[in-house]
Order: C-alpha cells, then structure tokens, then sequence
C-alpha cells in the first residue's frame, strides 16, 4: 500500500495499514510470552544504561524468525523512504519489540543526536520508525491501551508553535516514519498496554 501521509505536508512517511491486524496479534502474543529486558537510554556521558526517569519500557525478545519478517516488511519501503525523505537508505537495523505497562513512557528525545558524538549505531540513524501493534483508545476494549502517545515535536514552523507537540494515534498496524533527528517522546500509559516496534532506516 503507499504511503499516506497522517498530517498533509508535514514531510512524515505514514502507512495505515503495513501490518495485517492478524500478524498483529500474533506478534502481541509472542511478545506477552517472551523473555524482557528494561530498555536503555543513553546519558550524559553519551553511555547507554537503563535510566527510569527517563524511559520505562521493556524489550521483548521475540524469535529471530518474527524479527526477521519484520526486516523485510520494513525493506520493502525503500523507494517510499526515499521519495518522502530525499534519501537513499539501505538497510534498517534490528527491530526493536516493545512493551510498554501502565505508568510507562519515554520522555522527550532524539534517536539521533545532532552532536554527532554518540555511539555510532545511533549515529548511523536517517529515518526513525514505530510501528503500531495495538490500538490507542479511551474504550476500556480487551487489546487497548489509552495514553502512551506517540508525540512529535517540531512540525510546525513559526514561533513558539515550533514546541507544540503533535500526537499520533496509534492503530494496530499502522507505521509512522519521521527523521531520527526529531524530537519525540510516549507519553505515560493510563491504561491497558501498548505494543509497538520500533527500528531505522540507514
């Protein structure tokens, strides 16, 4: 399916519906039975440790089979990164599969720093992806999470309206692309648990 941008002209690589809501659940399934691992964030010291304050999530260690079919859904979207982003890609790195709990978040962020002096990994980073496995609603409807948005900064070009946050919606399957330059964070989960991959284009 192409890429359907969710806010017009915002220069964002959007695709509703990149994984099929079955896969989905299988995927979700995989995950809420799989081994975990706090995610890291990286500090000060430009290290990459597990830091609460600043990012409560989990890593799910999903089978290399499932990561796989997830790296080649991804490769397939090449030529659209391309023509979104005015850059050549060639690879994405290994998805990351996350799991986040009622009172998790990821405070505001760049997956790519613009000092250019984090880990090379990072630094390798051109387009930053999250796919979504669940759906975000305020229904209390088995499978859904409220909260835990995922909030962009930085779309709108005038004035203090440069620090307003726009949230995206998340609906299982659905894939958001942006810059890994760009400032985001997930807002804390209210409710329920929100299921997501995320990886990136370099």
């Amino acid at each position: 399916m192409p890429p359907v941008s969710f806010f017009g002209s915002f220069g964002l690589l959007a695709v509703p519906s990149f994984l099929e809501r079955e896969l989905c659940a299988q995927i979700r399934q995989e995950m809420a039975t799989a081994g975990e691992v706090a995610a890291t964030v990286r500090g000060a010291d430009r290290s990459y440790a597990v830091d609460q304050q600043s990012r409560r999530t989990n890593w799910a260690e999903v089978s290399e089979q499932t990561s796989s079919l997830v790296s080649e859904r991804l490769m397939s979207l090449r030529k659209d990164v391309a023509e979104v982003f005015g850059i050549e890609v060639s690879d994405v790195q290994r998805p990351q599969f996350l799991r986040y709990r009622e009172g998790d978040f990821f405070a505001a962020h760049q997956d790519r720093g613009s000092d250019r002096k984090g880990a090379e990994f990072a630094q390798q980073r051109q387009v930053s992806v999250v796919i979504f496995l669940n759906d975000e609603t305020n229904e209390a409807r088995p499978d859904t999470y409220e909260g835990g948005a995922l909030t962009l900064f930085g779309l709108l070009d005038s004035g203090d309206d440069r620090n307003v946050g726009l949230p995206v919606t998340g609906e299982a399957g659905s894939l958001i692309g942006f810059p890994s330059e760009m400032l985001h964070e997930v807002t804390p989960i209210t409710r329920g648990e929100r299921f997501t991959v995320v990886s990136w284009f370099y």
